[in-house]
């Protein structure tokens, strides 16, 4: 089959999970040698795919990411002629919508539906663009690639769209990368970063959702126990950035909260393998990668006790109440107090990362494709 892979939403170092997802998934289908497969770029994204699936055919479709109207526009019109023109049998569109009409199977693939359980996360116009937008990309789509059963649910629940036509795929962990690092490495990173001794990690960008200012209040009432803990916090600087300084400064907690915004792939897993312990209290997630990235690299996770982060998860790390600053700060208390705890979250995390891969992200990714492409149907 010829497959095609819609990666113009991309803008790289700013789409957090998004991206990951979709340079790993490349990575792993560009090994497959039974398909010919095509991916159409922004002009943020150009030199990317080359060196990561070299047998990739990389369509540079000239229109900027950044530029969302144009973006829509040039998918909507132009992308669909430039299927028709390579004969394509698939589209996957990565990034949420998709080409109304499309002369292939169409498949997309969404992350999440935060705009519709959380619409106070977005201005009137954006959410407006995201409700129509998204929705008619699912309706008009063959069929529907997610990569959780809380988001399929949200997908029923908000679209109708039938579980039949929805297919969960895990994100998974790249073990090459995530693994736990020796002394020397860690010493390294710490020398680079200037990382303090003992530190709580965060990685998230600045979005409302992650839930930053009741971390913020956790980690003051952990800290007046432990003057020499620290907060390193990895992440775009988006919308809300204002906020988390601001009540920095209010908690007095200037000196001991690290900025490191959004850094080189592969400097972050030594920076999880120098932590004490990983936080994820956030408020709402359409999987929630960085649990795995953590419990691969042997840290110890406190998260939030949210769909579908238990459902990632399982076992493996400390739940508490996102909604609850005390919840938060007692989790993380546990972790850092209670050895046995310690040990057992650490042991149990290294298991359950071992059994998410993106090797079977793309292979489950193409069964999904090839499956309902070779029936020829569509809803």
């Amino acid at each position: 089959m010829r497959i095609g892979i819609n990666a113009l939403f991309l803008l790289p170092g700013k789409v957090g999970g998004s991206e990951v997802h979709l340079r790993n998934l490349v990575k792993w289908l560009g090994k497959v040698k039974a398909h010919e497969f095509y991916i159409f770029i922004n002009r943020e994204s150009e030199g990317i795919f080359e060196e990561l699936a070299p047998s990739f055919n990389v369509v540079a479709c000239g229109v900027r990411g950044e530029s969302r109207p144009m973006r829509i526009l040039y998918e909507q019109f132009a992308l669909p002629y430039k299927v028709k023109k390579l004969g394509l049998d698939a589209l996957v569109s990565a990034g949420m919508t998709a080409p109304f009409f499309v002369p292939a199977s169409s498949f997309l693939l969404i992350h999440d539906l935060q705009h519709m359980n959380m619409p106070q996360n977005f201005s009137r116009l954006y959410l407006l663009f995201l409700r129509f937008f998204i929705y008619m990309s699912s309706v008009r789509s063959d069929a529907i690639l997610t990569i959780s059963n809380k988001v399929k649910k949200d997908i029923v629940k908000y679209y109708g769209i039938p579980e039949r036509d929805i297919s969960v795929i895990y994100h998974g962990v790249d073990r090459d990368s995530f693994h736990a690092r020796d002394d020397e490495e860690v010493k390294a990173i710490r020398a680079k970063y200037g990382l303090p001794p003992t530190f709580v990690l965060y990685t998230a960008s600045s979005l409302p959702h992650k839930n930053y200012e009741r971390l913020l209040d956790a980690f003051r009432i952990l800290k007046a126990g432990r003057k020499e803990l620290k907060l390193v916090l990895i992440g775009a600087r988006d919308y809300g950035h204002e906020v988390i300084k601001k009540k920095i400064d209010e908690l007095g907690l200037t000196g001991d909260v690290v900025f490191l915004g959004w850094l080189p792939f592969e400097d972050v897993p030594v920076i999880y393998s120098a932590a004490a312990l990983f936080a994820f209290p956030s408020l709402h997630e359409g999987f929630g990668m960085p649990v795995l990235e953590a419990m691969a690299c042997g840290v110890p996770v406190v998260c939030s006790d949210i769909e579908p982060l238990d459902e990632v998860a399982g076992s493996a790390a400390r739940f508490v109440d996102p909604e609850d600053a005390e919840s938060i700060a007692a989790g993380m208390r546990d972790v850092l107090e209670d050895r046995a705890l310690r040990e057992r979250l650490v042991k149990d995390g290294f298991e359950r990362a071992a059994a998410f891969s993106w090797e079977k992200t793309a292979a489950d990714t193409l069964k999904a494709v090839t499956g309902w492409a070779g029936k020829g149907g569509s809803r």
